[in-house]
């Protein structure tokens, strides 16, 4: 008789990596302008975080890049429909007439991130230095494991366990003794997913991009006093079989 059991196993860990995702969006009237002003919005940012932190421009990795037009519809108000002639109109150009669509201009879009160990002070002050700064990005936080496959043996150790002690239940129900595992299946390991926290963190300061060196440690002190992720759960199931004897 064979014994078909799944073993799982899950381990709670501490984050180890943090990946800070910035998004910037500009509007411009025009495609040019929207491209230059773009452009030097993130250049002047990358420029300002190193040159008030330890990050490195070159740290900061693009993920997607876009310019676009917008556009809105005006519908006529119920006067000028009073006033529109739309005799002798096609239906094309009667629907031209009464919707007309309008542009919003152009807006560029970019999105970058930047990953290091986690370390708290490390990123209190990327947060707090980056609510400083004039046309501050959306600021994006997530926290992981830099190597889920490190914690693999450990899982895979306690999901065989796991399953020893099931095939044990199930053999002893039968009236039946476990013999030996001929077979293991294994899955690759969940690491739960990053956990994410998010916000658009704008300045309302003026362009001078001056602060108060007192007033940010201070604020750098109390987010890494009180900034304390949930660790990330990471699992494993193994599908095994066991033989068993009378």
């Amino acid at each position: 008789m064979q014994i078909f059991v799944t073993g799982s196993a899950k381990h709670s860990i501490a984050p180890d990596q943090i990946t800070a995702s910035v998004h910037f969006d500009v509007h411009a009237d025009s495609y040019d302008d929207a491209l230059k002003n773009g452009v030097q919005t993130v250049k002047d940012y990358f420029k300002f975080i190193e040159d008030n932190t330890d990050f490195k421009v070159e740290e900061f990795k693009t993920l997607a890049y876009s310019i676009h037009e917008r556009f809105h519809t005006n519908h006529l108000s119920a006067d000028e429909l009073k006033n529109l002639d739309l005799k002798d109109l096609d239906p094309k150009s009667i629907d031209k007439k009464l919707n007309q669509r309008v542009s919003d201009g152009f807006f560029f879009q970019q999105f970058a991130y930047i990953e290091f160990d986690f370390n708290r002070e490390r990123l209190a002050k990327l947060l707090v230095l980056t609510s400083k700064k004039e046309d501050a990005p959306h600021f994006d936080i997530s926290f992981g494991l830099k190597d889920p496959k490190a914690y693999q043996r450990g899982l895979i150790g306690d999901a065989y366990r796991d399953a020893q002690r099931k095939a044990e239940t199930l053999a002893a129900a039968a009236d039946k003794h476990l013999r030996d595992c001929v077979r293991v299946d294994i899955d690759h390991v969940d690491n739960g997913g990053n956990h994410y926290y998010e916000g658009a963190i704008r300045s309302k300061m003026g362009a001078s991009v001056e602060f108060d060196r007192g007033e940010v440690e201070s604020e750098i002190q109390a987010i890494d006093d009180t900034f304390q992720p949930d660790p990330i759960e990471v699992s494993k199931s193994i599908d095994c079989v066991w033989e068993t004897c009378d």
